[in-house]
C-alpha cells in the first residue's frame, strides 16, 4: 500500500496575507489557524452562556465577523445546542430558522420562483431580439430548439442537392453537346 506524499505550495494568508507552507489545503497561516480557533471557541462559550442570543449580539459583544459565525453555523458547530434555544434567523425576512440554513423555507420558495420568472424573461427578451421583430414568442422547450436545428440543417441539405443536381444535369447537358458535335466531325 503507497502513502500518498504531502504536497506543500507556498500560499499566501487569507487573512492576514504572510506566506506560509500549504500541506492539506488551509487557507489560514499558523498564527491566524490559532486566532480563529481561540475566537470559536469564545463564541461557543458566549453562546453557551447566554442560551437564546441571536447571530447580531454573538457579533456585536465579542466584536467577531459574520462571516466567521456563518461559517461555523454552516459547519454545524452549534448542532448539539437546542433549536428552540438558540436563535437563527433568515438572511431575508428575519424569521427564526434551524441551524445550518440561511433563508426560511418560504423566502427559499419565493426566490425560487422569482429565479424561474427572471430566467423566463430572459429567454424571452433572447427569443425576441434573435428574430428582430415586437411579436413575443413562447419559450422554446429544449426538444422543440433541436427540432428547429434539425430543420434548418435538412433545409441546408436539401439546398446542396437541389445545386448539386442542377450541376450535374448541366454536366449531363454539355456533355451530350459534346458528343453530338464530335460524332459529326
Amino acid at each position: 500500500m503507497a502513502l500518498k506524499k504531502k504536497t506543500q505550495k507556498l500560499k499566501n494568508c487569507s487573512n492576514c496575507g504572510k506566506l506560509f507552507l500549504q500541506t492539506h489545503g488551509e487557507k489560514l497561516c499558523r498564527e491566524c489557524t490559532i486566532q480563529e480557533e481561540e475566537k470559536q471557541r469564545e463564541i461557543m462559550d458566549y453562546i453557551h452562556d447566554h442560551q437564546g442570543c441571536s447571530i447580531t449580539e454573538v457579533i456585536e459583544n465579542l466584536n467577531v465577523s459574520k462571516k466567521l459565525v456563518n461559517n461555523m453555523i454552516n459547519k454545524g458547530f452549534f448542532g448539539n445546542l437546542k433549536r428552540s434555544r438558540s436563535s437563527y434567523t433568515c438572511q431575508s425576512c428575519g424569521k427564526p430558522i434551524s441551524v445550518g440554513n440561511t433563508y426560511c423555507r418560504d423566502c427559499l420558495k419565493r426566490l425560487r420562483s422569482e429565479t424561474k420568472r427572471i430566467a423566463e424573461q430572459r429567454e424571452i427578451r433572447m427569443n425576441i431580439s434573435a428574430n428582430n421583430n415586437n411579436r413575443i414568442e413562447k419559450p422554446m422547450s429544449t426538444i422543440e430548439k433541436i427540432d428547429a436545428q434539425v430543420e434548418k440543417e435538412l433545409e441546408i441539405i436539401r439546398e446542396q442537392r437541389k445545386k448539386a443536381a442542377a450541376a450535374a444535369s448541366k454536366r449531363s447537358l454539355y456533355e451530350a453537346i459534346m458528343n453530338q458535335r464530335g460524332s459529326r466531325r
